[in-house]
């Protein structure tokens, strides 16, 4: 009910088509999980497809851990009973990305790690560039630039 009642109050604000819903059902954070996981999720996805939403985020990756209450739930899942856009996130190299778009298990796939470390990461995934290493989890959110801002650009020239 929750999610419904934020739902409509931000769709009385904004246009529904620039909205979207970020689903984590395989997360852990605050001790989610529930043995109902699966039949849930999928009743929450099928549900927002009465919205016509921009599009539905999900964390489907296990980077972040995983409640372990059953096997990790997939794009795949949310593709049978979603008829919007998806965006699948969490633990994804431009590899696993492009195969996911090819099959379509995902409309686009959300980098947030990389993207961290990498202000140039289109161009480095373009021209098979490598990747600066993930940056320390502990500067993630401090309040200077170190970790967060400092990463440099591909330097062709090295």
């Amino acid at each position: 009910r929750l999610l419904k009642e934020v739902i409509e109050a931000v769709i009385t604000v904004f246009p529904v088509n620039r909205v979207g819903v970020r689903l984590s059902p395989n997360g852990v954070f605050n001790d989610m999980g529930s043995v109902d996981y699966r039949e849930t999720f999928l009743y929450v996805a099928k549900e927002l497809n009465s919205y016509g939403l921009a599009y539905i985020h999900i964390l489907d990756g296990l980077a972040f851990g995983f409640h372990e209450l059953g096997e990790p739930m997939t794009l795949a899942e949310f593709k049978n009973v979603f008829d919007g856009p998806i965006i699948g996130n969490c633990g994804y190299t431009q590899e696993t990305a492009e195969a996911a778009i090819q099959e379509g298990l995902a409309d686009l796939i959300a980098f947030g790690r990389p993207i961290l470390s990498n202000p140039d990461l289109v161009d480095r995934f373009a021209n098979n560039w490598p990747l600066n290493p993930i940056p320390d989890v502990k500067v993630w959110y401090s309040p200077g630039k170190e970790g967060y801002t400092d990463f440099p650009s591909y330097n062709r020239e090295k």
